[in-house]
């Protein structure tokens, strides 16, 4: 998306080549509605990793109970019991990594395709042909579903009805041997429960990101609301090592929008602000964070940026805005107030205040904004 060695923002930075829908769809297509999986909490996914568990221990027990009857002449019951003890172990590990790093898709992907492998060794294992670890794979499929979304969704129907016809395929003697109406109308419900659930998941996630549109969208601009961007700044300065260790967080304030709307109606001070909108976001990456912060207030958080790129941001983005007010005759321009991490505080409030105090100074004793640093106030024309 970028020309350059600019990803990191370290003394250059290269212009962001972007779509020109209006305003913050592009940028909300890749932070809300990605179909990413969903980010849950630890306390979201314990119940995940007992129910795991619970099958574990449930599956050892009913091979264990049943004794060498209950298990596959290829299968013998230590080979049995290894492998669902070293599910266990695993499910152990996964559990443990989610208490320190709740969001890592790749454990939820990991985790997923686990279930389905624990649950197939074990349908091929059993004796029995309506084994339950058929089961297993419906919840797989709905626990993934209702969980983390359609894509998952569709990853877990696809592994487990794969794993379940593998089975089929090679036990397919026995199962002939024992061909019946009723197998085929447990085949077809089986089908039809796993589309009814598609159905409804998709319904569920789409509620899901119409609420989510909602609660975190400004609905004028199209970008982050104020509570969204402090939500998701937090966890940034929570773990900025793994951000770069560098986060430049820039506050831009129109001058002069008040007479803005007092001379030419607020309709046109929504199309400023709209615009705005448009300029900054033509100037982020995907990775950074910007929000609609108050009425004529945005804020902007940049990881991975060194003091020197954040500058080269604000000149842009102020220079972008400044010819749009003069193209279209609108008589206003841009403040921007640049702060970073960790030199003017270790939390995104204690940044901003840093900003705002040197944008104060710099407008009382001068009268005018520019390029504001929160050190000392120094004013970049």
């Amino acid at each position: 998306m970028y020309r350059g060695r600019d990803h990191e923002r370290g003394g250059c930075h290269g212009r962001r080549v972007t779509d020109r829908r209006p305003g913050f769809a592009r940028h909300l297509d890749l932070h809300l509605l990605d179909g990413a999986p969903h980010r849950l909490s630890w306390e979201d996914q314990r119940g995940q990793y007992w129910t795991r568990l619970l099958f574990c221990v449930l599956a050892l027990m009913y091979f264990n109970f049943g004794g060498d009857a209950q298990v596959r002449p290829w299968a013998s019951l230590p080979i049995v019991n290894l492998v669902m003890t070293v599910y266990g172990l695993e499910i152990l590990f996964f559990m443990w990594h989610a208490t320190r790093v709740p969001h890592a898709p790749w454990r939820q992907r990991l985790t997923m395709w686990v279930d389905i492998g624990a649950a197939a060794f074990a349908a091929l294992a059993d004796a029995t042909l309506s084994s339950p670890g058929f089961l297993v794979f419906l919840m797989v499929i709905l626990g993934n579903g209702m969980r983390y979304g359609l894509r998952l969704f569709g990853e877990a129907v696809i592994g487990s009805l794969g794993a379940s016809i593998l089975i089929v395929w090679l036990r397919l003697p026995d199962y002939l041997a024992i061909f019946s109406v009723s197998a085929i109308f447990f085949l077809v419900f089986f089908a039809i429960v796993v589309l009814y659930s598609y159905s409804l998941t998709a319904k569920i996630e789409r509620a899901r990101q119409k609420l989510s549109h909602e609660r975190n969208v400004d609905a004028l601009t199209g970008m982050l609301n104020r509570r969204a961007l402090i939500e998701r700044a937090a966890q940034l300065f929570q773990s900025p090592a793994a951000h770069g260790g560098k986060i430049v967080v820039l506050f831009a304030d129109l001058d002069g929008f008040k007479s803005v709307n007092d001379t030419h109606g607020h309709h046109v001070g929504d199309k400023v602000l709209v615009a705005v909108a448009e300029r900054i976001l033509d100037n982020v990456r995907d990775i950074d964070l910007v929000a609609r912060y108050g009425g004529d207030e945005f804020l902007l958080v940049l990881p991975r940026t060194s003091r020197e790129g954040g500058e080269i941001v604000a000149q842009r983005v102020r220079q972008e805005i400044n010819d749009w007010a003069r193209q279209n005759a609108i008589d206003f321009n841009v403040s921007i107030g640049v702060g970073n991490y960790p030199e003017h505080g270790r939390d995104l409030e204690s940044v901003i205040a840093s900003v705002d105090k040197a944008m104060y100074r710099s407008k009382s004793e001068n009268g005018r904004g520019g390029i504001l640093h929160a050190e000392s106030a120094i004013v970049s024309s």
